[in-house]
């Protein structure tokens, strides 16, 4: 999709907001001050964390075909997609700046026409990468922390929640990300079910140096005798949202990132969805589609949703501010909030705090699976330098498929709420507060409560 030129940014979202003062509680973020176009990068640029880019197309859902035909009669939109759940992509006719401009306006005609369940412009987000570790560690401590270094039982209790269960098959959890390594030896007993939503794959295989997703899938059910996933029994499906950019940065659709999501729980049937991802401005797309898996998924029982609350130290990222989702920060192995002054010594990095934090995990020098070959991190089939309240959100996902696992029964509500309640406090009060939530994720007391609910 075209990207407008920087310069031509702002005057495009002021006029749009200008226009009509009924989209600003809609579209709030897309004010000059919020909205930030990167068409190039460099190292002056390392303080940035997610840029918009518009594009020439409007995201609209449950849309009738005489508002459709009403579109193209009034601004030549033509219809380039359809997704799931009443999801339509349009597109305009013109190139260029003027092409946004008229997305821009089509997008407020039709909300203001109110014959739609959502209608805005389509964006294309740039999100930084985590840094990973620049050392790891011989031992997964996030699973069994031997205190060296760090603080002994720091770690979720995997040892003695496998006492109870390492999951069952029936159980899918879905990875959001860069795509999977779905052929690596460690993962593809696991896997179920595979898209590429970016581009149009038959597999979820990622490209280069994409080796994010495959981090976040060797947590959850990595089949390593040595290095495990916290849920090894359960199975995977891999949705690829996103692509690297070769300057440090995901490129992501709203648009593809929203039929992700339904395709996810919808046709992949999966009980948990882990987002390891986040930034930019809230869209309807994006949360009509977590709110559909939570309330829609697993036969009306709900899918679980798991969403990182983001690595810059800094107020939780869109979609971690969403309500009913699992939002996870970072801990390291002191039992301290991941900060830029944590004893871990990454001083480029700091969890994300605020008042929809549910909890935080295990999220500093990782061991999970890598890429295979010379790409990704190492040089091997496994990292121990994975990081960022990405690695933490898919040990509370996994953690979330255990207890689904023995308790396929309960809802999404029930299964946060068990795995927030057993949580292992770590503010001084003993309470929750906005900087580790509720704790750091217990599995162990996660399934105990599970079975006697």
């Amino acid at each position: 999709m075209a990207a407008a030129a920087a310069a031509s940014v702002p005057a495009i979202v002021d006029s749009f907001n200008a226009q009509s003062k009924r989209m600003e509680s809609r579209f709030q973020s897309l004010h000059e001050s919020e909205l930030r176009l990167m068409p190039t990068r460099t190292e002056a640029d390392t303080g940035l964390v997610t840029a918009m880019v518009p594009t020439e197309t409007v995201i609209l859902e449950e849309v009738a075909r005489t508002e459709l035909a009403w579109l193209k009669s009034e601004f030549g939109m033509e219809v380039v997609a359809e997704g799931r759940e009443g999801k339509v992509l349009l597109r305009a006719p013109e190139s260029g700046e003027a092409a946004i401009e008229t997305a821009f306006e089509a997008a407020r005609a039709c909300f203001e026409r109110g014959n739609v369940a959502a209608a805005h412009p389509n964006f294309l987000r740039l999100m930084r990468r985590p840094q990973a570790s620049s050392a790891g560690t011989e031992t997964p401590w996030h699973l069994d922390n031997p205190g060296n270094p760090g603080v002994f039982g720091a770690d979720v209790h995997a040892l003695a929640a496998w006492t109870i269960t390492k999951g069952d098959s029936s159980i899918r959890v879905a990875i959001l990300d860069e795509g999977v390594d779905t052929e690596h030896s460690r993962l593809k007993p696991a896997v179920v079910a595979e898209r590429d939503f970016v581009d149009g794959n038959d597999h979820a295989r990622p490209d280069g140096d994409d080796a994010h997703g495959t981090a976040c899938a060797g947590i959850v059910c990595s089949r390593d005798s040595k290095v495990s996933g916290l849920a090894p029994n359960v199975s995977l499906v891999a949705a690829r949202i996103a692509k690297g950019d070769g300057n440090g940065f995901w490129i992501f659709d709203d648009f593809e990132t929203a039929d992700a999501i339904d395709w996810c729980w919808e046709d992949a049937g999966a009980d948990v969805l882990s987002n390891s991802w986040g930034g930019g401005p809230e869209v309807d797309a994006i949360t009509r589609a977590f709110e559909r898996a939570r309330t829609q998924g697993r036969d009306g029982k709900g899918a679980v949703v798991v969403v990182a609350a983001g690595n810059s130290e800094s107020p939780v990222f869109y979609p971690g501010t969403l309500s009913g989702v699992l939002t996870v920060g970072a801990s390291n192995q002191w039992d301290e909030r991941k900060t830029k002054t944590s004893q871990d010594g990454e001083g480029w990095w700091g969890s994300n705090h605020g008042s929809s934090l549910d909890l935080v995990a295990p999220g500093v020098r990782i061991a999970t699976t890598d890429i295979r070959g010379s790409h990704g991190y190492s040089s091997t089939m496994f990292t121990d330098t994975f990081n960022g309240t990405s690695s933490a959100t898919p040990m509370v996902a996994a953690c979330a498929a255990l207890i689904l696992s023995i308790r396929p029964d309960l809802t999404e509500g029930e299964v946060r709420d068990v795995i927030t309640s057993t949580a292992d406090p770590l503010a001084p009060s003993g309470k929750r507060n906005n900087f580790v939530g509720h704790g750091r994720l217990n599995c162990y007391a996660a399934l105990r409560a599970a079975r006697r609910r």
